[in-house]
């Protein structure tokens, strides 16, 4: 693995706590930061874009492109796998830019024994009553799959010291910010 002049960096925390919108606004203040695209062997949602939001692929492709060594790291998360593809990551560090992994805490934990020097972040809800409010105002699950990502985000928290450092979203300017002093040391 050769990652060149940039840096690698993980944004990570629990399904609700905001990570595509501050991903978002610290792309807009930091133009060197970005999101290395996942992929994924679960169907395209509404509105997602194939090599945008994920690259999509067939089981049996993902398999190929794991027994090939084509992923930094990949997990199966529910019914789905999800991988980080390598040759992303080199390219944008070779690049000069901040690769940005964006990836569940077991990856993550993955990548952080192979390159100890990555930059983890761990994004925090200003409390889990605010967490559950955001996942429920999404309106976009049933109860039980409600109970089952809180039951998920809990187990996620649990690993947040793990993480160099832990980030609260509670307001999305000043979590860039703090996003952007970590960045610059």
């Amino acid at each position: 693995m050769s990652f060149g002049p940039g840096r690698l960096a993980i944004l990570s925390g629990p399904s609700g706590v905001g990570k595509d919108t501050v991903l978002e606004q610290w792309q807009k203040v930091n133009t060197q930061i970005v999101r290395v695209v996942a992929a994924t062997t679960r169907l395209p949602r509404e509105g997602e874009v194939d090599g945008v939001d994920y690259h999509f692929l067939t089981e049996p492709a993902f398999r190929v492109m794991a027994e090939e060594g084509g992923f930094l790291e990949h997990k199966q998360y529910g019914s789905s796998w999800y991988g980080t593809p390598l040759d992303q990551v080199e390219d944008l560090t070779k690049q000069g830019k901040v690769a940005l992994l964006k990836i569940e805490v077991q990856g993550a934990a993955e990548v952080r024994a192979l390159i100890p020097e990555v930059l983890s972040i761990f994004l925090l809800p200003p409390s889990f009553e605010e967490l559950e409010r955001r996942i429920r105002d999404r309106g976009t699950e049933s109860e039980d799959q409600i109970q089952k990502r809180l039951s998920r985000a809990k187990e996620e928290l649990a690993e947040a010291d793990t993480y160099a450092y832990r980030v609260v979203n509670d307001d999305l300017m000043r979590c860039v910010e703090e996003l952007e002093r970590i960045l610059n040391g």
